[in-house]
């Protein structure tokens, strides 16, 4: 229910959805309902300039990013945990694995897969498509591309069945022998506040192994910084959805707090 609901909310709040409700509806109603349609394209207008702003939208994702740093690995792990959320589910085809920019998740995890021979690669999503298809799912299709790549399927486990963050860390905590094991856990650098938070609720203690860094490590602000663009809105849009996704989490009991960090 709250995978529904979480979308449909999305659906509203959506910046993106906003700035383009308000257009629209505004050029519309110039016709009819001047004043009204001036004050709806000028609220567009005004979104476009905030959210298109270097310094806000970097500011919102570097917070996210430099919450929890990555943890000293051990000279051993038991497994390695790689969220799905990098496979284009509507392009993939039979053999050909479409991936987005969350790509570096799961190179990453077969580069440390191979580091460490004796950890188990465990891939966790179906699809966080409202619909989910019974043959493909995310894991699937990660998986066939690990042992494409190198990676033997006696080392892989696959667990298809969970559609958001809360459900990866219940799937997991519930499939794991060993909870105090040595598990390092893959995820965006921008996602891992709450995937840490959604594990630890669940009594796993993951080590971080944050990776798809969005901001550059050098953040000078110059005047460009100011002219608004669609890159910056983008920007934007991912973390306001990642920081609406942590007070939601906090308020339905998935963490134990709005913004987890890193406990040694």
């Amino acid at each position: 229910m709250f995978f529904w609901l979480s979308k449909v909310l999305w659906f509203i709040v959506n910046p993106f959805n906003i700035i383009m409700l308000c257009l629209v509806a505004g050029w519309l109603m110039l016709f009819r309902k001047p004043k009204t349609g001036k004050r709806l394209v000028g609220i567009g207008l005004i979104i476009i300039f905030l959210t298109g702003m270097n310094p806000l939208s970097d500011f919102m994702i570097r917070s996210l990013e430099n919450r929890i740093p990555a943890g000293m690995l051990p000279a051993k792990i038991d497994g390695i945990i790689v969220l799905v959320g990098m496979v284009d589910m509507e392009s993939s085809r039979g053999e050909l694995i479409e991936l987005t920019a969350q790509s570096n998740r799961i190179i990453q995890g077969i580069i440390l897969s191979k580091k460490h021979p004796e950890a188990k690669l465990i891939i966790t999503g179906g699809s966080g498509y409202l619909k989910q298809s019974e043959n493909l799912r995310e894991a699937d299709y990660l998986g066939k591309l690990a042992v494409s790549l190198g990676i033997h399927k006696s080392r892989l486990i696959l667990e298809r069945n969970s559609k958001n963050t809360h459900e990866h860390a219940v799937a997991i905590a519930e499939m794991l022998p060993d909870k105090n094991g040595q598990w390092v856990l893959i995820t965006s650098a921008f996602h891992m506040p709450r995937s840490l938070g959604c594990f630890r609720k669940e009594g796993l203690k993951v080590i971080p192994f944050p990776v798809d860094y969005k901001t550059k490590l050098d953040n000078t602000i110059s005047l460009t910084s100011f002219l608004p663009t669609s890159g910056n809105i983008g920007s934007f849009n991912v973390a306001f959805h990642e920081w609406t996704g942590l007070i939601a989490y906090r308020l339905m009991g998935y963490t134990d707090s709005v913004f987890p960090k890193q406990v040694n």
